[in-house]
């Protein structure tokens, strides 16, 4: 488990005991969550889109990336659909796999994908992989030789026409997909899987493929893209957080929105059992693909701050490959749309030292949580016995000038991405988008 609590950082910053013109906010009566949380995450996850970082040998300029990856803190690398993609009635689409057991070429062979698991191994890291279990591409083998498995003869129920679904009311369907997954498992050493679309496949069937996969590795983490809830019982250990995506995005994009944020975070982990998590981001390979994230964080500072706020709210923190350097176009993830991460990047400095700073911070849901929030500023203390964190982060685009709660007025804290102590009055102001975390 790692260390509870240091501080974090003010990526702009901070200035102490200034009064804005308006005057500070006073903060309301707070919102009590009293519950007693599981233990705090100890992952942060990184989804990879391979078609950003080459287009060739993928897997090799991955594997030097791992340490810039390390720096922040990532220690279970999400690879998208690694497998050759189908191309009958192609859209391009990396979900449309066309053999389950083989890399697409562009990436590289299996021998470069295991040395990519082996260096991610041997650095700390976990690897996962993205997983089609719905549906197959026409020209899959399977379809081509046991169209009997599926249940359309083309197109699925989403109106997809370059793929078929599988028949999961067939025995041989479940124990071939099985087998496929621990193939993996079994020859690459791979630690988990991210289920697209994973209420496209029955629960009785993930419930049977989890047991097996994890007697086989005790330790794989299972990732449903689902938010139904039933899915923790099938055995998965994490869900995804659409509400809590759409509300990040609303608040960032319209402001004033910081109460209806909070309660929606609260109203997801309500439903959460202990011991399971639900992931959190504040945009995904799909959301960058419908919206351009500037659309809802204007600024690379702006994206900053929704992800201080997400990440210490609770959660298994995900980073998605292009956050880092402050990329806030829009990405169609069909295709090549290579960009420079290994460039000097002052805003990949900002995720290191904010990612850094979570790392020695992990008391995402233990203790209990007290909101202080405005309208436009997120403002919230969690404690743990003698542990205390102070959370601030301004949503707004206007510096905002805040009354901190009681037991951190006047008291010495630590800055978490100084790592130096730090004296605070009864207010902070918060730049533009700025955000700080302290402890004491």
């Amino acid at each position: 488990m790692k260390n509870l609590l240091i501080s974090l950082l003010a990526s702009f910053p901070l200035l102490l005991a200034a009064c804005s013109p308006s005057g500070p906010e006073e903060p309301p009566t707070p919102t009590i969550d009293s519950s007693q949380y599981a233990p705090g995450n100890t992952t942060v996850v990184y989804e990879c889109n391979e078609r950003l970082f080459a287009r060739s040998q993928v897997f090799k300029k991955i594997e030097a990336y791992l340490p810039t990856l390390r720096q922040m803190q990532v220690d279970m690398l999400w690879l998208m659909p690694v497998h050759p993609r189908g191309q009958v009635n192609s859209v391009g689409s990396p979900y449309c796999v066309k053999n389950y057991r083989q890399c697409d070429p562009a990436f590289g062979s299996l021998d470069d994908f295991r040395a990519l698991v082996d260096a991610a191994h041997a650095c700390g890291m976990r690897v996962m992989l993205d997983w089609v279990a719905n549906h197959t591409a026409l020209d899959h083998p399977w379809y081509l030789t046991h169209p009997e498995w599926y249940t359309e003869p083309e197109g699925d129920e989403k109106g997809w026409k370059d793929v078929a679904p599988l028949d999961y009311e067939q025995a041989v369907v479940c124990d071939t997909m099985l087998a496929e997954m621990l193939f993996w498992v079994r020859e690459y050493d791979v630690d988990g899987f991210r289920c697209d679309y994973a209420h496209g496949a029955p629960e009785a069937f993930w419930q049977h493929a989890i047991e097996t996969l994890k007697a086989a590795k005790p330790s794989l983490i299972m990732l449903a893209e689902t938010s139904k809830t039933s899915y923790y019982k099938a055995g998965f250990d994490w869900l995804y957080s659409w509400n809590y995506l759409s509300a990040i995005q609303k608040l960032f994009k319209n402001g004033k929105e910081v109460p209806s944020l909070m309660r929606t975070s609260r109203n997801e982990y309500s439903s959460t059992p202990d011991g399971k998590e639900r992931l959190r981001y504040v945009t995904t390979h799909d959301a960058s693909s419908e919206n351009a994230p500037s659309e809802f964080y204007k600024t690379a500072q702006a994206e900053l701050a929704a992800a201080c706020l997400t990440y210490f709210l609770g959660g298994v923190p995900m980073i998605y490959s292009s956050q880092e350097i402050g990329y806030l176009s829009k990405i169609n993830f069909f295709d090549y749309n290579v960009l420079k991460f290994d460039s000097a990047n002052a805003v990949t400095k900002q995720w290191i030292e904010l990612m850094r700073a979570y790392e020695n911070t992990s008391l995402q849901r233990g203790g209990k949580l007290e909101d202080f929030s405005t309208d436009e500023v997120a403002l919230f203390t969690r404690t743990n016995n003698d542990l205390m964190m102070l959370v601030a982060v301004n949503c707004s685009k206007e510096a905002k000038e805040v009354v901190v709660p009681d037991w951190f007025s006047g008291q010495d804290v630590t800055n978490a991405i100084t790592r130096q102590g730090e004296h605070l009055d009864e207010r902070v102001r918060l730049e533009a988008y700025g955000y700080a975390v302290y402890t004491r």
